[in-house]
């Protein structure tokens, strides 16, 4: 059972961070988030419980890991209109 709380805790972390990776906005409807994050802070005091705190640092940090250093950058291209 808690290898199945940690991966869909893991889960829960990957769509709140990267919502786009699931078909959502950049930022997912703020009730969704407000669900999926009380989901998973539920979760965590669940883990907290049943792992040790080096365990559960060292769960937090893989997941970390999984994710890119830096958000996707995009650019838009424009151009400036000159009044001659």
């Amino acid at each position: 059972m808690n290898d199945r709380v940690k991966e869909v805790y893991l889960m829960l972390g990957h769509i709140l961070n990267n919502p786009r990776s699931f078909g959502l906005e950049e930022r997912p409807p703020k009730a969704l988030d407000e669900a999926l994050s009380k989901m998973q802070l539920d979760l965590m005091h669940e883990l907290r419980e049943e792992m040790s705190e080096e365990d559960f640092l060292a769960m937090e940090l893989s997941q970390d890991a999984d994710r890119e250093a830096f958000p996707e950058v995009t650019s838009t291209s424009f151009t400036l209109k000159t009044g001659t």
